[in-house]
């Protein structure tokens, strides 16, 4: 026999998860997130909590690129990181190599290592050693370990800048 909850409002009645029947209600059934929410916790329906994920990473990636929109410096390196992971869906070097510069222009040292490298690279961007040597000292010079490591083989190596292994020694 399967054991059933009425919702309250609706009058419905639903399987409780977990059970012989494992039918869900539809999100729509359910007036707010929040219920939807308090039913998964108290049924543990893995099926509930997957799309309760979903919710939030939708939510999450939302209200980043709102805030990137408007110009926070932070939500744009992780709006960038979207971009370049294709974490949301849409993998693209262009566009997260605009929205990386947007960060490091605003003073976002692991923005400035990631155009550094986009720059060394070429992705997304025309290749270039000079943009990449600028954009890696300014990440360094904000104490970015990996850029520091970055800006010492750019000296050792010549790359965007005259060789001088005095400089990468430092």
């Amino acid at each position: 026999m399967a054991s059933s909850i009425r919702t309250s409002e609706m009058g419905e009645r639903h399987s409780v998860p977990g059970r012989s029947n494992m039918n869900l209600p539809k999100a729509e059934s359910f007036n707010t997130m929040w219920t939807w929410f308090s039913v998964a916790m108290k049924h543990h329906s893995a099926h509930a909590r997957v799309w309760l994920g979903a919710e939030f990473k939708e939510a999450r990636f939302h209200y980043i690129r709102f805030r990137a929109e408007k110009g926070d410096p932070h939500s744009e390196y992780r709006f960038g990181m979207f971009y370049e992971t294709g974490e949301h869906g849409v993998q693209s070097d262009y566009e997260a190599h605009k929205w990386l510069l947007r960060a490091a222009f605003h003073g976002v040292a692991d923005a400035q290592a990631k155009v550094s490298e986009y720059c060394r690279q070429g992705r997304g961007v025309t290749k270039s050693d000079e943009e990449a040597f600028k954009w890696c000292r300014k990440a360094a010079e904000q104490g970015h370990a990996a850029s520091q490591m970055r800006l010492a083989e750019m000296y050792r190596e010549g790359i965007g800048v005259e060789r001088n292994p005095k400089e990468a020694k430092k």
